[in-house]
């Protein structure tokens, strides 16, 4: 019996890796892409990596991030990592030098969070970023000196959030424009003042500094907003939402636990089959023996029923008679017997 239950503890092993590799999407198969694809798994915290981890791209979209301190350390797992997508998520406040534990960052998406302000140095640390991506958040501002240490940063997507386009708020984004940075996205308009709400980000930045803005001698990187971001071509590639929703809403439950139940329920039946297989012999011999004590009990009943038996000899020889009586209950009882030695005259 101890092979048939190792088949089963071998069985439900199986099961349990299967799922638990369903939740969480493994690394991707091929060991040279070096990426680590978590969508949409429901995650809470960044899964941490150690000080020996390869991965050069991190993708956490559609999950419950909030980049907590918790996930500040799991990060520092990742000494090699290139590209983090936060796409999705429940971030909404990025702490002082934060991610600076992943100093060689080039590409950083947090796109269709509840980002709703920054500090100066909510990137400080992060020399090689060429990519930001903070797109349809809950910004109306962005803190003075935010990119000053951003000193290879080329592409910036600022679409979709409520910006408040007032002259003296939209310093930073113009020193966006002054260091020669693409802003990515031809749909960022201002939500306030009132006055302006509905109107391009480039236009009111056009009448708050004119000078800069002048088409004669435009400022390095601009893009107006009839025209297309150019992304220079040895940038890593990264997907910017253009949703014009910012108020997206959060991922629904996918199918995980529908193959969780076919696995389970494929578990459950073949262990009971082999239980069967093993079992079924003995459990057969059981239910024989049971009916042969059953038979053996009614002709023991009929037995005792029968009012006499005879037995009786061939060819004249003497022969033999028993007689069994009854008697009413109560009675006492009468003992007879016959001896043999008696002859009987026939």
């Amino acid at each position: 019996m101890g092979q048939p239950q190792q088949l089963i503890h071998l069985l439900w092993l199986v099961a349990f890796i299967t799922i638990w590799t369903k939740n969480n999407h493994a690394t991707v198969a091929v060991r040279d892409v070096h990426v680590r694809n978590l969508t949409n798994v429901f995650l809470k915290a960044i899964p941490p990596g150690d000080n020996n981890s390869s991965v050069t791209s991190l993708v956490v979209e559609r999950n419950q991030i909030t980049l907590s301190n918790g996930d500040k350390i799991s990060l520092a797992g990742y000494p090699q990592l290139v590209e983090l997508h936060l796409d999705l998520n429940r971030v909404t406040y990025i702490p002082a030098r934060y991610l600076s534990v992943v100093p060689n960052l080039s590409v950083l998406s947090l796109s269709n969070n509840q980002i709703s302000s920054l500090v100066p140095e909510s990137f400080y640390g992060l020399d090689a970023l060429r990519v930001l991506n903070l797109s349809h958040n809950l910004l109306t501002s962005l803190p003075a000196q935010l990119f000053r240490p951003l000193n290879n940063l080329q592409v910036v997507d600022l679409q979709g959030n409520p910006w408040n386009c007032s002259c003296r708020l939209l310093s930073s984004i113009q020193e966006i424009r002054a260091i020669g940075v693409t802003m990515a996205g031809t749909n960022t308009t201002c939500a306030s003042p009132e006055q302006q709400a509905g109107t391009d980000l480039f236009e009111a930045l056009t009448d708050c500094y004119p000078k800069s803005a002048d088409p004669s001698n435009p400022p390095s990187g601009t893009v107006g907003h009839s025209q297309q971001p150019k992304v220079p071509p040895n940038l890593p590639k990264v997907m910017l939402t253009t949703s014009p929703d910012n108020n997206v809403q959060k991922p629904a439950p996918g199918n995980t636990w529908r193959f969780a139940a076919c696995v389970a329920a494929l578990a459950l039946a073949t262990s009971i089959l082999i239980v069967c297989a093993v079992k079924g012999p003995s459990w057969y011999r059981l239910f024989h023996n049971y009916r042969h004590r059953r038979l053996q009990q009614e002709d023991n009943r009929e037995g005792r029923a029968a009012s006499s038996i005879y037995s009786e000899t061939d060819g004249g020889h003497v022969s033999q008679k028993t007689f069994t009586f009854t008697h009413p209950e109560g009675e006492e009882d009468l003992h007879y017997f016959e001896d043999p030695y008696v002859k009987v005259q026939e």
